[in-house]
């Protein structure tokens, strides 16, 4: 099945008077190469509903809206949803008026099959990939444009300079992979940074389990990433103790956090947990 056609955000625009809003960190895609080249990367099944993260003038969701069973366009900003609700939309379109940090994504991708898009604002996209992937994933795969430098962090490995906390995260739970890279030139108006659209595919089963202790090491760690798991993991546990829990798990404990695969990580973890529950049960 075809795509809907491109419709270049500048002409919405014009059309109800409006302008990108800096405070919304809007800055919407104009370049059709690449709107296309995220629609393909989405590659809508026609059973499922794909969840648009700032549809904007809706440029996106009227491409997918052919190819699937309904798009969902999430939009914060008033004036562009009474823009939107005033256009020509195709009829499996729905605007909801919701701020999509605090959206509930679970009421839709856990009763129906389900994908993400979207171009991502700058100022809250960690907390946004966050939100997306709370645990359970649900949704098949989320294809979002995000700032070049975070895209670096969500593509890295283990001994990599941008691995971190981001990237154990993401490659817990998913596979990633680049679709294409936007220059400002690609955005009305042109932003001082360059973009990635990447894709994340959920692992069939997740490479680590997010559980708070697992989130606790990984943060612990990678805020002391210049030191040693030892001393590390001595924000958890007592620094006595620290050694022995890092050779339990399997790791050296003079070896450095960004050296750690998530499966290391999460037995790291276990073990933070299982020195826990000693301790809990000595006293």
């Amino acid at each position: 099945m075809s795509d809907g056609g491109f419709d270049d955000p500048r002409r919405f625009l014009a059309r109800h008077k409006l302008r990108p809003k800096d405070s919304f960190g809007q800055c919407f895609l104009i370049a059709e190469p690449v709107a296309r080249s995220i629609v393909e990367a989405v590659d809508p099944r026609a059973d499922e509903t794909v969840i648009e993260i700032g549809t904007g003038p809706g440029t996106l969701a009227r491409m997918l809206a052919p190819r699937c069973r309904r798009v969902l366009a999430i939009e914060r900003d008033r004036d562009m949803v009474a823009g939107l609700r005033a256009d020509p939309l195709p009829a499996n379109v729905e605007v909801v008026e919701a701020d999509a940090a605090t959206w509930d994504y679970a009421a839709v991708c856990d009763v129906e099959p389900a994908s993400i898009v979207g171009n991502l604002p700058y100022q809250i996209t960690g907390r946004l990939l966050r939100v997306i992937q709370t645990p359970p994933i649900r949704w098949r795969s989320a294809v979002v444009m995000v700032q070049r430098e975070v895209a670096d962090r969500l593509l890295a490995h283990p001994g990599d300079d941008d691995w971190g906390a981001l990237s154990v995260f993401a490659l817990a739970a998913c596979a990633v992979e680049r679709v294409c890279q936007a220059s400002p030139g690609c955005f009305h108006p042109a932003p001082r940074v360059h973009s990635t659209v990447v894709k994340l595919t959920p692992h069939a089963t997740p490479r680590a389990l997010e559980t708070k202790t697992f989130q606790a090491v990984v943060h612990a760690l990678f805020a002391a990433r210049r030191k040693t798991l030892r001393n590390g993991i001595s924000a958890l546990v007592p620094r006595d103790a620290a050694a022995g829990v890092c050779e339990a798990a399997g790791v050296d404990p003079g070896a450095r956090p960004e050296t750690l695969s998530p499966e290391q990580l999460s037995r790291l973890a276990e073990q933070v947990e299982a020195h826990r529950a000693r301790a809990s049960d000595a006293g």
